[in-house]
């Protein structure tokens, strides 16, 4: 019987190192197996906003071109922008965060709706916050990463 495939879905945080060394992917050392990348498009748009000069602005395009031409960008659709706003509030009531870290979960909260729409095990090096996200969505986070 063939072995499932292993989807993986880095967040913002994996790919930051290697893109300051100018390195397009993630290495993701993984006994197993080699994962299938997907690329959310919440993290693309942190990617490019960190993104300051022509080099880099160029590899991300290439991320995006190929992410997108293989079928494997996901983006946040209305309902999961419904349900992250909810989750939101119910984090901010349960934590009591004040709101500039609540927008910045935001994001996380989008990421994490994208990894579980395709059924990825997400990869992060912000594993307190996707912890408590996992409270209110069924998410596969990987064990903590080691710096590249």
């Amino acid at each position: 019987m063939a072995e499932a495939i292993l989807k993986a879905l880095p967040d913002t945080s994996v790919y930051i190192p290697y893109i300051n060394r100018g390195i397009s992917h993630p290495v993701l050392e993984l006994r197993e197996r080699v994962p299938v990348l997907y690329m959310s498009a919440v993290v693309m748009e942190e990617l490019y906003a960190g993104a300051f000069d022509a080099p880099t602005i160029r590899l991300l395009d290439r991320m995006f071109m190929t992410f997108n031409k293989l079928g494997r960008m996901i983006t946040p659709d209305a309902s999961d922008w419904q349900r992250a706003g909810k989750i939101v509030a119910s984090l901010g009531q349960k934590y009591g965060f004040e709101e500039i870290f609540l927008a910045r979960l935001l994001n996380d909260i989008l990421i994490a709706l994208c990894a579980r729409k395709v059924g990825a095990l997400l990869f992060t090096k912000n594993q307190k916050d996707y912890e408590r996200i996992k409270e209110y969505i069924d998410l596969k986070i990987a064990p903590k990463l080691s710096n590249p």
